[in-house]
C-alpha cells in the first residue's frame, strides 16, 4: 500500500506528536528540609537552667522537638535574627539537624500525660532540686495538655524562674491553663496538689 505525497507528512507529524506525548519529564523531587532535635547538651540545659542562653535562643531550644524543620520553627518564632539564633544553637551543640525519615525515629518520644493519681516521688529537702522538679512538672503538664506552644509565654516565665517563690507567683496562671484543657480539667485539683507538695 502506498501513500500519496499529501498523506505522508500527516503520518510523520502524527508520529512526532505521539513521541512528544510519550516523553515526559519526571517531576523534580524536593529534598526535605532537616528537622532539628535537642542534643544531650540541649536536654541538660532544659533540665538544669545554667543561664548560658538568651531568651530568644532558649525559646527556640524549647520548640526544637526533632519533628519541626527550620521553616516551621521560623513560622512559630518570626524573628529577623532567627537564622543566626538557629546557627548558634547548632554550633554550640544544643541542637542537631535530623534529615528526612530519620527525624521521626530520633525525635524525643512523646511524654505521656502526667497522671494525677500517681503517687508523687519522695520530695527532696534541697530547695534547688525541689524547684527543678516543680518547674519541670509545670512545663510538662503545659506541653501535654495545652500543646508545645499554646502557652509559650507562660512556659518561658516558668522556665526563667529562679526559685520556688517565683514559681508560686505563676501557680494561678498555670492552674488557669489546666482548667482550660478538657483533658486536664477533671484532674486539675489533683495535679495542683502534686505540684504544691513539691513547690
Amino acid at each position: 500500500m502506498s501513500f500519496s505525497s499529501s498523506e505522508a507528512p500527516c503520518h510523520k507529524r502524527k508520529s512526532g506528536h505521539q513521541a512528544a506525548q510519550g516523553t515526559r519529564i519526571p517531576p523534580k523531587e524536593e529534598t526535605p528540609m532537616p528537622a532539628y532535635a535537642k542534643t544531650r547538651k540541649g536536654l541538660e540545659e532544659m533540665e538544669v537552667r545554667r543561664g548560658a542562653l538568651g531568651p530568644r535562643a532558649r525559646r527556640l531550644l524549647i520548640l526544637a522537638d526533632g519533628k519541626r524543620d527550620s521553616a516551621e520553627l521560623q513560622r512559630m518564632l518570626p524573628d529577623p535574627a532567627f537564622a543566626e539564633t538557629l546557627a548558634e544553637l547548632e554550633r554550640e551543640g544544643y541542637i542537631e539537624a535530623v534529615a528526612g525519615a530519620l527525624a521521626q525515629e530520633t525525635a524525643a518520644p512523646a511524654v505521656p500525660a502526667p497522671s494525677a493519681s500517681a503517687r508523687p516521688a519522695e520530695v527532696p529537702q534541697d530547695p534547688v532540686v525541689r524547684h527543678q522538679m516543680a518547674r519541670n512538672f509545670m512545663l510538662n503538664t503545659l506541653k501535654t495538655f495545652s500543646g508545645p506552644y499554646a502557652k509559650l509565654s507562660l512556659m518561658e516565665r516558668i522556665d526563667a524562674s529562679r526559685d520556688g517563690a517565683e514559681l508560686r507567683l505563676l501557680l494561678e496562671d498555670w492552674m488557669k491553663a489546666m482548667n482550660e484543657s478538657s483533658a486536664a480539667r477533671p484532674q486539675a485539683a489533683a495535679l495542683r496538689a502534686r505540684l504544691e507538695a513539691v513547690i
